[in-house]
């Protein structure tokens, strides 16, 4: 399915996932700013995905970044790259399910955690809090790309 991102209007929600912490980032209205959510502990693939579409729901999202961790060098499927296809299928099947009209995209997600941590270096976070924020700062490179997309 081809996406016309110029004509697509509302919030990003950008998703990176991980086995312990699945960090989320959201656009405002407009797709001008983006800011992190507090991280997702995952917990099962249903109850994820139930969150994310009540999510979606509360906050007028139309389009959903799921990170893609392809080989860095390949850019072959890595295992959490099959992991991230199937729950991308998941979520857009909720979606749809809900009778929500958003967009799940898959978004190469090779080199965000590098520019994530850099982002959070030169801001000045303590290096105890980046832990904490690298997930979501992570999601918000995947809001941005999309938005990106839209200009």
């Amino acid at each position: 399915m081809t996406v016309d991102f110029a004509r697509r209007r509302g919030r990003v929600l950008g998703v990176d996932l991980g086995l312990q912490r699945t960090g989320l980032a959201l656009s405002d209205e407009l797709g001008l700013t983006t800011r992190g959510l507090d991280n997702l502990v995952p917990r099962s693939r249903a109850e994820d995905v139930a969150f994310l579409v009540a999510l979606c729901r509360e906050h007028g999202v139309v389009d959903v970044a799921v990170g893609l961790p392809l080989m860095p060098r390949s850019g072959d499927d890595s295992p959490m790259a099959r992991r991230a296809r199937g729950f991308a299928a998941a979520l857009d099947d909720a979606l749809k399910a809900a009778g929500l009209d958003v967009f799940v995209h898959l978004v190469d997600e090779r080199g965000t955690s590098k520019e994530a941590a850099q982002r959070l270096v030169a801001s000045d976070t303590k290096k105890r809090r980046r832990k904490e924020l690298i997930d979501s700062e992570a999601a918000r490179l995947l809001t941005e790309d999309v938005l990106a997309r839209r200009r």
